[in-house]
């Protein structure tokens, strides 16, 4: 992690071609930037930063840079306060990156204000990849590629308690658990409402059913916690399209946690695949995961991995309904939320989850 200069901490508003030149540790060289909105975060807001330096680009002075902000909505950035998101994604970069083999967004510049509920990140812009796209899924190939990759994200943190002494990663005490209980149970009426016309009877009644077994979910996995993304989905994952391109690179980490890696497997390909293609590869993607985790050393019983498999497909549908609840309403928030409650409702009724909880 770049040591940190002493600069403003800035709204996004308020950067200045001075501060980013400073920022990327290069003061004085800087000659202008243009600002352009990207993505289609939340609970964050990122901006591209074309950089026209004195003497032109070099490996220190990259033509492009991605800034990472709050969300410029209230009542998400709320959001981000009251969940950590924002302490928690500076966490992972400052303390986890260098540990953590998978591809990640290299960072140039970080800073934050906990109290003001304020930070930046610079990082580097992804030349040569595309994000992936949560409505329309993505391939088989691609699956196997996300799943292969959650492997290099747990099995280096498999079993390691010593995460839960960092003070912003949490794990899942009793305190935290009913009060991530409460929020959910106040959560469900509204997404019912909401998409009462656009979802089946089916699978809203799954979101007051889930309810009252939230609170013995995470008792029932087998396997050790691990370091987790909490949002191991297409819209967080870059892919490369040139040959000097990474061919995926993980971003958004305001959701990670000490908690159970099954979860990302199974939040992903629920999500990720559509049903036909899931139902067709989901064994295989799992022993892609398991082959994944024995070059750390780790050795699954794979029984253990399905039984945990199964209870995580629970994570992604847990998601659609609290997700939905807590960042501002958008069109293409809403047809992502229902997207993800149908499939992972389809997932969690395939691998018969009813019958473990």
């Amino acid at each position: 992690m770049p040591q940190q200069p002493d600069l403003i901490l800035p709204e996004k508003e308020e950067v200045t071609t001075t501060w980013l030149s400073e920022a990327l540790g290069q003061p004085g060289q800087l000659v202008g930037h243009e600002a352009e909105e990207i993505g289609t975060g939340q609970v964050g807001s990122n901006v591209r930063y074309t950089l026209r330096w004195n003497n032109g680009p070099s490996p220190e002075r990259p033509e492009t840079v991605v800034g990472k902000f709050p969300a410029a909505d209230e009542l998400s950035r709320q959001t981000g306060a009251a969940t950590e998101s924002y302490v928690r994604e500076i966490g992972f970069y400052r303390d986890l990156q260098a540990r953590t083999p998978l591809r990640t967004p290299a960072i140039f510049h970080f800073d934050e204000d906990v109290a003001a509920n304020q930070f930046v990140l610079l990082m580097e812009d992804l030349a040569g990849s595309v994000p992936g796209d949560q409505l329309a899924g993505c391939s088989i190939e691609a699956a196997h590629l996300v799943v292969a990759s959650a492997a290099d994200l747990h099995g280096p943190h498999w079993g390691d308690v010593t995460l839960a002494d960092l003070s912003w990663i949490h794990w899942q005490d009793m305190e935290r658990s009913k009060r991530r209980l409460d929020l959910y149970n106040t959560a469900v009426p509204g997404f019912v409402e909401r998409y009462a016309d656009r979802l089946d009877d089916s699978v809203l009644a799954l979101a007051s059913w889930l309810g009252p077994r939230l609170a013995t979910l995470g008792a029932a996995f087998r396997l050790p916690p691990t370091l987790a993304h909490g949002d191991y989905r297409l819209d967080n994952m870059m892919f490369g399209t040139s040959a000097d391109a990474p061919p995926l690179v993980v971003v958004d980490w305001q959701t990670c946690t000490f908690g159970f890696g099954l979860n990302d497997v199974a939040y992903f390909v629920g999500a990720g695949l559509l049903a036909d293609d899931r139902r067709s590869v989901e064994p295989e993607l799992l022993s892609t995961y398991a082959d994944g985790l024995a070059r750390y050393g780790v050795e699954l019983d794979m029984n253990d991995l399905e039984h945990d498999y199964r209870l995580g497909s629970c994570a992604g549908y847990i998601m659609a309904v609290l997700a939905s609840q807590i960042v501002v309403q958008t069109a293409r928030g809403d047809e992502m939320f229902c997207a993800m409650a149908e499939r992972h409702a389809a997932q969690m009724a395939d691998l018969e989850v009813g019958d473990l909880l």
